[in-house]
């Protein structure tokens, strides 16, 4: 199959990759958590991941390397309310040559409901060259041990 077309199956267990209460003043004039705050705790969930893979602030200074998110997808399906505790899980659905995309999942910690989801597109880039460029192979690497992958007839 070819790795351009590698995408993530449902993983039994993706990893925990934020985990927090909702707070009042994360909350609208609704009373629910506001869509702001929902990326805040996916954009957390995201750099935890990309930890995993060897991401880190360290790297990026290093390397003089960075990532940069191109586009997101979020579904709301359930509200959230002050004092709800949620957890984020993330998938890694691609991971190849300079791109990579994070599924994540908002549950609600006590429920298990799903409150939420996001896919997240992204590069890898040369901040001094200010472009995309391919990861490193340690990187891919890493990532292989969470990337699963799906039939070719599922695209």
């Amino acid at each position: 199959m070819d790795r351009e077309r590698m995408s993530v199956i449902n993983s039994s267990n993706p990893p925990l990759t934020h985990r927090s209460t909702v707070q009042q003043w994360e909350c609208d004039h609704m009373g629910h958590l506001n869509v702001r705050h929902y990326m805040a705790k996916f954009d957390d969930a995201a750099w935890t991941f990309l930890s995993m893979l060897g991401l880190t602030n360290h790297y990026f200074q290093e390397c003089q390397a960075g990532v940069a998110a191109v586009d997101h997808h979020v579904t709301y399906k359930r509200e959230l309310m002050p004092g709800d505790c949620v957890e984020i899980h993330t998938k890694l659905a691609l991971l190849d040559g300079r791109k990579f995309k994070l599924i994540h999942e908002m549950t609600h910690s006590v429920s298990g409901e799903v409150a939420a989801s996001c896919e997240l597109f992204g590069v890898h880039m040369d901040r001094q060259e200010r472009r995309a460029v391919p990861f490193p192979d340690h990187i891919l690497a890493a990532g292989q041990k969470y990337l699963t992958v799906q039939e070719e007839a599922a695209q």
